[in-house]
């Protein structure tokens, strides 16, 4: 009898076997679609609500950085969540938080308060997410010529989401005359498909490399580097420039997020419906690129162009100056076909821009990918917190786009140049060790 019991609490403490890694890859890249669509969805909506209880520039453009308030705080405290709660969880517990709210958004929109608060709880219950995906990529894939590829794929959500969000959105609220149905539909889609989830995901532990792919060397090398503390992420500088790097992406990005249907429609006097189509183009093109940004990393990593992080920073460098370039056109061309034409170019070097960012967190950060991803995603944020209501109060007292989008361009060629020349990738306990260790003069070193 007693040997039955042992047997029986010996096969309940047995480990449960890791989760599929292609069906975790697939629903994290599907979460993301989603993740992405619900921040984008309300751009639609505002448009509408503008005409309806006559929002100026700079109200839809406080609408629409609230969402990113709630974020940047929950930011940080997000990727040590998905550190500590492991893939699995993260996903669960965000999606069905940000669902909730975004089934609440519509109750009041002439209520600007609470309008408001609802985006901010959105942005808040958002914040684990993104960093699950940098940790279940970290986790499961130990190769640098492998790593591109997945978390390309994970985050391309990023781009093909806002595509979705606009595109669909503009179809309910041309079908229902509702901008509320908007997210009622969003809502339950999200809270449905969090349950569905946990449903599954539960039985079994978070994604890990198979046995083969566990004992390289570099597999080994990354499984015995050191945590280091949560508060030297924060103080250690050189590590600033990576954040830097980073705050440019989000502030260019989100103005195309959250402003380019009411860009097209106010500025470039297009009807919603066509303007609500041709918003989702650029997303649509960025998918195509950001994979293949990331097959691109492990092509030059596998050929061993990986010395110095070329294989990541050279598509920082190609994709700041494609968007530089092609931003700045769009602003002061009087065609509204070439500016779109930019606007699609733009995003396609905003996607090579960012998955070298995401994949360096894996890179250097093993241990604690959330964690670092999300003190970086918190920089990012300022600048997506920052960039649209900005951009509305620019566009409001000079009555265009230009300076909004100008003053973007130089941001991106700062902010990237700041990542290339002054960012080491090297492992993060040597960032932090080397950080700590005492300057030694010259004479010291000579012995004198």
């Amino acid at each position: 009898m007693a040997a039955s019991t042992d047997a029986g609490m010996t096969q309940a403490r047995a480990p449960a076997r890791p989760i599929s890694w292609p069906v975790c890859v697939t629903v994290f890249f599907l979460g993301s679609v989603l993740l992405w669509a619900d921040r984008t969805n309300f751009s639609v909506a505002a448009a509408a609500w503008a005409k309806a209880d006559n929002w100026t520039a700079s109200t839809i453009g406080m609408m629409l950085s609230a969402f990113s308030l709630g974020y940047l705080f929950l930011q940080p405290f997000g990727g040590w969540v998905a550190d500590r709660l492991g893939p699995r969880r993260a996903l669960a517990g965000a999606m069905a938080g940000w669902s909730f709210w975004v089934l609440m958004t519509p109750i009041a929109p002439a209520v600007l308060w609470l309008t408001a608060t609802f985006r901010v709880l959105l942005g808040g219950f958002e914040g684990p997410y993104i960093p699950a995906t940098a940790a279940a990529v970290a986790r499961a894939v130990p190769s640098a010529a492998q790593r591109g590829r997945f978390a390309a794929f994970m985050q391309s959500g990023a781009q093909l989401g806002p595509a979705a969000g606009v595109f669909f959105a503009g179809l309910i609220l041309a079908s229902t005359g509702s901008a509320a149905m908007i997210f009622v539909i969003f809502g339950v889609l999200g809270l449905v498909s969090a349950a569905a989830w946990w449903l599954y995901a539960k039985r079994f532990a978070d994604p890990k490399p198979g046995e083969k792919h566990a004992n390289t060397e570099e597999a080994i090398a990354r499984a015995q580097q050191k945590p280091v503390p949560y508060r030297k992420l924060i103080t250690t500088k050189a590590l600033w420039p990576f954040y830097i790097g980073y705050f440019a992406l989000p502030y260019c990005q989100y103005i195309f997020l959250t402003w380019l249907p009411q860009y097209l429609t106010h500025y470039r006097n297009l009807p919603l419906s066509q303007a609500s189509a041709l918003s989702a183009l650029p997303y649509l093109t960025a998918f195509v690129a950001v994979n293949f940004a990331g097959w691109g990393m492990d092509w030059l990593a596998k050929r061993g162009w990986s010395k110095g992080a070329f294989h990541r920073k050279i598509f920082i460098g190609v994709g700041a100056l494609t968007y530089a370039t092609t931003t700045l056109i769009a602003a002061n061309t009087a065609s509204t076909t070439l500016a779109v034409t930019m606007i699609i170019i733009a995003n396609a070097g905003l996607s090579f821009y960012v998955i070298p960012f995401w994949t360096i967190c894996t890179d250097v950060a093993p241990q604690q990918t959330g964690a670092l991803s999300g003190l970086m995603n918190f920089a990012g944020i300022c600048g997506a917190t920052i960039s649209p209501y900005l951009s509305g109060v620019i566009a409001q007292a000079t009555g265009a786009f230009v300076a909004p989008l100008e003053l973007a361009v130089a941001i991106m060629l700062v902010a990237s140049a700041t990542m290339i020349i002054l960012f080491r990738v090297r492992p993060l306990s040597e960032i932090v060790h080397e950080a700590q260790a005492p300057a030694v003069s010259p004479a010291a070193a000579s012995g004198d």
